[in-house]
């Protein structure tokens, strides 16, 4: 398969490849996280109902909403243009409302359904780890300078792919810090 085939691939089915990229690639970048938490390369020692989360939130919420937000949403609130001012813009909804309000507190809202545990306590670890862990600032130190290539540089229909391999590394980040002294992957498998 030739790069020009998976341009072609990402133009003729987009919402399908973005679910799945940003499925794969959750599920990839978790079980990287979970190994390097536990010094062990066994990949028997992946918890699954986190990764499991990390699928359902990655593939279906943010390969969905990805696609939704940049390429539907986004054209209508900003227009086409790449001018310098509409970057801005753009990076500024998807890192200062977008991600506050929209991409992070489902992750926490996901993993309590998976886990049982009750949707407050989900979101409560989200403020958690904004207030104590620097949860956002961690964001932007991603997102802000990758969003501004995405929205300048990379062609529309492989916004979301370019967003996916980022994301690759932030998810490793996001999963081993929004794991941090959860104590619901113990009591799950016990």
């Amino acid at each position: 398969m030739t790069l020009a085939d998976v341009s072609e691939l990402y133009q003729t089915y987009p919402l399908q490849s973005a679910i799945l990229t940003c499925g794969f690639k959750a599920s990839i970048a978790d079980g990287i996280a979970q190994l390097k938490a536990i010094s062990s390369l066994n990949i028997n020692n992946i918890e699954m109902r986190r990764n499991l989360a990390y699928i359902a939130y990655g593939g279906i919420f943010v390969g969905l909403m990805c696609h939704m937000e940049y390429n539907h949403l986004f054209p209508l609130m900003f227009g086409t243009e790449q001018s310098l001012a509409i970057v801005a813009e753009k990076v500024i909804f998807d890192c200062f409302v977008s991600a506050p309000l929209m991409w992070l507190p489902p992750a926490y809202l996901i993993k309590a359904l998976v886990y049982d545990y009750p949707m407050q306590e989900g979101l409560e670890k989200y403020v958690t780890d904004v207030k104590t862990n620097g949860l956002l600032w961690k964001y932007w130190s991603v997102w802000v300078p990758a969003q501004s290539i995405s929205f300048s540089v990379v062609p529309d229909h492989l916004r979301v792919a370019f967003m996916a391999f980022v994301s690759f590394f932030w998810f490793i980040m996001f999963s081993t810090l929004s794991s941090k002294g959860d104590t619901h992957n113990t009591k799950a498998s016990n």
